[in-house]
Formats: C-alpha cells, structure tokens, sequence
C-alpha cells in the first residue's frame, strides 16, 4: 500500500527533548502516524551508529543520515554518497596543521585523527563519548562526512575558501559538519524518492537548524521549531511551538498525520 506521505524529522532541537532523547508522548505519536500511513523518517547530520537507540525504541526504522549522504528505507540501503579521498586527505592536512581533531563518518563506524578537549565538548554535546582514535580510517573505508571539530569560529571561512569541494555546517558550537558540496539533506530525499519511485507521496519536514533550511524547501510541508534560527522559519509553511514544549505534536496535529 502507498504510503500516505514520508515525515522527515531533524533531531537535536526538533524530535529529542533537552536530554537528547524522545519523549513518550512523542514516541507514541510516531506510532499513530504510523498506524494512519505516514512513514516517519530521521533526518539528521548525525551518522546511523549514532540512531540505533533511537530506531530500537521508537516506531521509526528508516532514515536519511550524514546531512543525506546516507539512506535507509525499513532497514535497506537506498543511497550512499562517499567523499573522494583525495579530498579528506588535503582536509585531514589543513586539521593536522591546526592541531584540530577531524572525525570521519562511514556508514556503520565513526573514528578521529586525535583527542582533545574541543572533542570532548563536541560529543558531549549530543550526549556521546568521543569516538576511537584512527588517523588513518578514511584509507580504509567510504567517508560520507567528516567533522571538523573547532570552537573557533573565526575558522569557518577560512574552511571555506580553502575547500569549495565542500559544504560545511557549523551545527554546533564545538564542530563543523562537512559533506560534498551541493548535498545536503534535501539529496537524500531526492535519492529515496527517486529509487523508491515515490514522486507522489506527499513530504513533510521538521526542523530548526541550518542543516535543515534544505530539506525545508525541498518538501511539500515544511515545520520550522519555535526554537529554530530565523532562516529556518522564514522557509516554513508553519512554525509549530519548540522542542520541549510540544511542538512534534503540534505539528503533527496540524497536517492531520495524527
């Protein structure tokens, strides 16, 4: 049966309370939505190593991941989009040269060139441990994005200039997602739309940070959080209340998905 549309949801500031984790009025939400038709997707820049709570204890067991570098419907890879390796090679060059800690993301691992306190903060951040320490992990497996992990913000644009390869996207005040330029979340959906061959199934998204203005424009129905960046509201069909106050549920009430 068709489905009766695809939800994608941002998580830190959108479908994760203050503690990184789902409410259970949120969870039990995911399950009527899905029992009314609607597949839940996650839409997150972080990678599917980082989820697997998340899809063992809520109704949603597919997702877009790495900003859309990596997709998964009902547990079945749909698109992955690795970075040449030449490119993290010059990018890993730049972070040695700074003395800033660079993580790779394949599909299943996540490893960096070195620790440092910035790390710490950086995956602290989200509630997680800093990842093993490989320098050399991008020689050995697809990197579907990388971390450049620096508090320093005036290095964004130096980043920037120096790699037009790149996207990048300070979603944090201790990293920067980096994945090829011209992707984004929005890609991941195009790619699941494309290989499901699912242009008709109406799309709807929620979502409050930078990584996400894409995807907003991308779907049909876009939800901005209350708690989202200016941007990011000015993109949305509805701006539903925030994160810690119900703001899901809002939503989701307000399009009839529940």
């Amino acid at each position: 049966m068709k489905p009766k549309a695809f939800v994608f949801f941002d998580l830190d500031g959108t479908l994760l309370n203050a503690d990184s984790k789902v409410d259970p009025e949120v969870a039990d939400a995911l399950v009527r939505m899905k029992e009314n038709g609607a597949i839940p997707f996650i839409a997150t820049g972080r990678s599917p190593v980082e989820i697997h709570h998340l899809l063992d204890s809520t109704a949603i067991d597919s997702f877009i991941s790495l900003n859309g570098q990596y997709v998964q419907y009902e547990g079945q890879e749909v698109y992955r989009n690795p970075i040449p390796q030449e490119y993290l090679e010059r990018l890993k060059q730049m972070t040695d040269e700074k003395e800033l800690a660079l993580s790779f993301y394949s599909s299943d691992k996540i490893r960096s060139t070195r620790h440092t306190e910035t790390i710490k903060n950086a995956y602290g951040f989200i509630h997680e441990d800093p990842p093993a320490i490989d320098p050399d992990f991008y020689k050995k497996e697809d990197i579907m994005m990388s971390l450049v992990v620096t508090e320093d913000k005036s290095l964004d644009e130096e980043f920037i200039e120096a790699f037009p390869e790149f996207s990048f996207y300070r979603n944090t005040p201790y990293s920067i997602d980096t994945i090829l330029e011209g992707h984004s979340k929005a890609t991941g959906i195009d790619k699941l739309v494309e290989n499901l061959r699912a242009g008709d199934v109406p799309l709807y998204a929620f979502g409050d940070g930078p990584n996400d203005l894409e995807m907003l424009q991308k779907v049909d129905v876009a939800v901005a959080m209350d708690n989202g960046i200016d941007e990011i509201k000015e993109a949305a069909d509805y701006i539903t209340s925030s994160h810690t106050n119900g703001g899901i549920i809002e939503g989701l009430k307000k399009y009839d998905l529940i």
